[in-house]
């Protein structure tokens, strides 16, 4: 087993779940599925208290997805400038949050299926601009040469939301942008030139469709070379001091406009003086009164437009950290403000409310009688046996590799773990089985080598060949030497079948496509038949590898049943067919 780890991590729990089905099919005890937003994960430490960093980090960060246009189209009918505005805060911060995480020495990768650089350049420039100096890309133009890409950007506009584009934030009308997009507008656009030259922005890659009839998709390969060593806390909140004495520097604006509309309103009603006024002035200060009135329309455009931004996503992605009750240390919210966030020690996610996973003791659990059944070997007996707890009972057991269980143990409930480990064990719906738990297909390979011998049995090819293509294959169908090995084995429990092509590679019949690898098949022992614990669609692939027989779903494929009358011989009722609850 690997000494490694790799934490997956989907901030929707429904994906979540969908990337526990795939990586199920590697069959690895060193994954860890979680479900937190990215930049909320939590900071995890060990016995001598300092933060587990890991080698590598890759952030597909969430995008407007413009650049999947081929397979989507559908994309343009939504489309907004307003969603890359929304978003930019938001991958920013998790960008922020994997540079922390990450061990000095160690790769992120930062990547998105957009072509906006509002989502791209934008993002890498200011983090790396942010840590000053202890993140710099790295330089990939020679990997992959056969992969065509161009260079990042260096400069480009931002798109209000009129459609007029702008290279300064002061040349951002009121109205044309929203209240969140107003509050992150220096972040949208590039530093200076010298400072883009200086980040070597052109290292990042561009992924265009028509280079390559492909997606688009943007990608840096960013480089932690020193520790960060900034104060984050100090710096977060001077950032939010000056978005504050921004907003304090428009509200006094607004409300010295609306006195000078009361004076002036004043002074209308003063008939006399303001024909007074009129004459000596000029017509200047009637001038005056329509400046102000359209200056007094511009602020009520404003305050309508903040009132609007209510339903966009904008706002509520930029100030979901901050709009809590609480600040991240923990301390209230003093008058209604709102506490910055802190990429170093964010605000954690709430515990996920299902049944937890426990750690499972094999010298005192219930685990020790299945152990102790199957003669599993002491070699295995330390290793990471957990489960979840369900109607009082532990259904299903996994087995997780020795840093998984570590860096549990060290995350205790911080960690919002979905699924984890390889099913090794699990319970059998037969209620007089020998043993209460069947060894389950995908658990195999982690517990052959360390399962008792008798366990155990090779088959030759004729043998093989009868348990995939049969449902149920009698016992009497099988060689006298694997009925003799079988024998030994108490019906209603699991034994493994396994087929070693190389020790056969001398027999007349053999397989369809060559087989490289030990075959092993997990099967129940019936009282006089054979059944293999694998799904229809490892069933129907093992058919067309080893049998060459045609197996799609859309085919008349059919497995041969062993049905028989009264007066044949008797199956036990306790030979399940194949199992569901392996899929």
């Amino acid at each position: 087993t690997p000494s490694g780890l790799v934490v997956a991590n989907d901030a929707d729990y429904k994906r979540a779940c969908m990337l526990v089905h795939q990586i199920n099919r590697l069959g690895s005890p060193n994954v860890v599925v979680t479900n937190h937003s990215g930049e909320r994960f939590p900071t995890i430490r060990n016995d001598a208290h300092e933060a587990v960093q890991f080698d590598r980090i890759l952030c597909d960060v969430p995008c407007s997805g413009d650049g999947t246009t081929r397979k989507n189209v559908r994309v343009w009918e939504k489309w907004s400038a307003d969603d890359a505005h929304a978003l930019n805060p938001l991958q920013i911060k998790i960008l922020q949050r994997a540079a922390y995480l990450l061990k000095t020495g160690g790769r992120i990768v930062y990547s998105t299926c957009s072509l906006n650089p509002v989502e791209n350049e934008a993002v890498v420039a200011h983090v790396l601009n942010h840590f000053e100096g202890a993140l710099r890309l790295v330089d990939v133009s020679g990997e992959l040469p056969a992969l065509k890409r161009r260079p990042g950007m260096k400069t480009w506009k931002f798109m209000a939301r009129d459609g007029s584009f702008h290279d300064s934030p002061e040349t951002v009308e009121a109205g044309t942008a929203t209240r969140g997009t107003r509050r992150h507008l220096e972040e949208f656009l590039p530093l200076s030139p010298e400072r883009m030259d200086e980040l070597h922005m052109e290292r990042c890659m561009r992924i265009y469709p028509h280079l390559q009839n492909t997606g688009g998709f943007f990608v840096a390969v960013i480089e932690k070379v020193a520790p960060i060593s900034v104060d984050e806390k100090k710096k977060a909140a001077e950032a939010a001091e000056r978005i504050s004495k921004r907003i304090d520097a428009r509200a006094a604006a607004r409300s010295e406009n609306d006195k000078i509309a009361e004076d002036v309103q004043s002074v209308e009603g003063d008939q006399p003086v303001c024909k007074r006024q009129k004459v000596e002035s000029g017509g200047d200060e009637e001038m005056a009164v329509e400046d102000i009135a359209d200056e007094n329309s511009a602020d009520k455009d404003i305050a309508d437009d903040d009132s609007a931004d209510k339903d966009i996503a904008d706002d509520d992605i930029a100030d979901d950290d901050s709009a809590d009750e609480d600040t991240a240390d923990g301390t209230p919210n003093v008058h209604g403000k709102r506490a910055p966030y802190l990429p170093d020690n964010p605000r954690e996610d709430p515990a996920l409310r299902e049944n937890p996973f426990v750690f499972m003791d094999p010298s005192t659990s219930d685990l020790k009688a299945v152990l102790d059944y199957y003669g599993i070997k002491e070699s295995m007996l330390g290793r990471g046996f957990l489960s979840r707890m369900e109607n009082g009972m532990f259904r299903t057991v996994y087995y997780v590799a020795d840093s998984v269980r570590q860096i549990m143990d060290y995350a205790g409930s911080r960690l919002r773990v979905v699924n984890t480990g390889i099913k090794v064990f699990g319970r059998s719906s037969v209620k007089e089985a020998g043993c209460a738990y069947r060894l389950v297909c995908e658990g195999v390979p982690q517990l052959l080598p360390h399962l008792g011998d008798k366990y155990v049995i090779e088959v030759p090819f004729a043998d093989l060949k009868t348990l995939i293509e049969h449902v149920n294959p009698l016992l009497s169908l099988m060689s006298e030497e694997t009925q003799r090995r079988v024998s030994k084995v108490a019906p209603s429990c699991s034994v493994i079948m396994c087929y070693d092509p190389a020790k056969h590679a001398d027999d007349e019949e053999k397989p369809f496509t060559r087989l490289t690898a030990l075959l092993s098949i997990p099967c129940w022992r019936g009282g006089a038949s054979l059944s293999a614990h694998i799904n229809k669609s490892q069933l129907r692939s093992l058919n067309h590898r080893v049998l060459g027989r045609v197996a799609d779903k859309n085919s008349t494929f059919k497995l041969d049943n062993n049905a028989r009358d009264s007066d044949s011989v008797a199956i036990s009722a306790d030979s399940p067919a194949v199992c569901a609850d392996d899929a």
